[in-house]
């Protein structure tokens, strides 16, 4: 199905078109200028002498920052839809690609961020309110990798939205190479925000230390599990909601994320 899926991975697709668009105003503002005058200078239009001078009525528009560069996947973060969800019957999952400091990301002036003073609660996790262009700098990460997998019943087509029908299963997920000593303090941010926005309390998953907590569902179901994982510099968070989910599933299908990415 190529039905666009909402929540977390609505936010993706939004960042994608914004990195396509900022590319895209880039190439067209490294040209630009504006003249306010087009009247003849009196110079012969074959002379090859004396030096030429700007002229005054022009004026350069400086090039947007490249803060960010949105590229296909180069390492970890491939999660195949198979590997969560065996024998899926109508399913949509996201294209792997990856999201890194771009040329002028060094360049504080021009690609300035920081995390906000607290959580953005009324948000989606990770509650910064902040898209993946302003999330690099912001964090200092030095990669994210954002992904969706969904499954649904094959009758969920005929109900309105079909998404939210009875048997769906959505798991979004985000991947952060942090730089080391994480000056960004993107981790205790990340504490914080699944402690105040869902009651988030220590747990372990596939043998690490993780946060759970709930979260109002966007699919149907009463609430959403949304789980926060670290191994070293990479960090990992994840929101599991859906009506569709057996009992043990859902530990299951975070197995998977550890193995494939932490």
């Amino acid at each position: 199905m190529t039905r666009a899926p909402r929540g977390r991975a609505a936010t993706a697709a939004r960042s994608a078109f914004a990195a396509g668009a900022a590319g895209a105003l880039a190439a067209t503002l490294l040209g630009a200028c504006t003249t306010e005058s087009a009247e003849p200078t009196g110079r012969d239009a074959t002379s090859t002498t004396g030096t030429v001078q700007p002229d005054p009525g022009m004026t350069f528009i400086e090039a947007a920052p490249r803060c960010t560069t949105t590229r296909p996947l180069t390492g970890t973060g491939r999660v195949p839809l198979d590997a969560v969800f065996p024998g899926a019957e109508t399913s949509a999952f996201s294209a792997p690609r990856e999201v890194v400091p771009g040329p002028d990301a060094a360049d504080r002036g021009r690609c300035p961020g920081e995390l906000p003073s607290r959580p953005q609660c009324d948000g989606l996790v990770p509650w910064t309110g902040l898209l993946a262009d302003a999330f690099i700098p912001a964090s200092g990460a030095l990669r994210l990798v954002e992904g969706y997998l969904l499954t649904m019943p094959k009758q969920a087509g005929n109900q309105a939205p079909p998404e939210s029908s009875a048997g769906t299963k959505v798991v979004t997920f985000s991947l952060v190479d942090l730089e080391a000593g994480d000056p960004g303090g993107l981790v205790a941010y990340l504490d914080t925000a699944f402690t105040t926005c869902a009651k988030a309390a220590p747990s372990r998953v596939a043998g690490l230390r993780a946060r759970i907590g709930t979260v109002p569902s966007e699919y149907g179901a009463g609430s959403a599990e949304v789980v926060l994982l670290r191994r070293g510099d990479h960090l990992v968070w994840a929101t599991l909601d859906g009506s569709g989910w057996h009992p043990g599933e859902q530990q299951k299908a975070l197995a998977v994320l550890v193995a494939r990415l932490l």
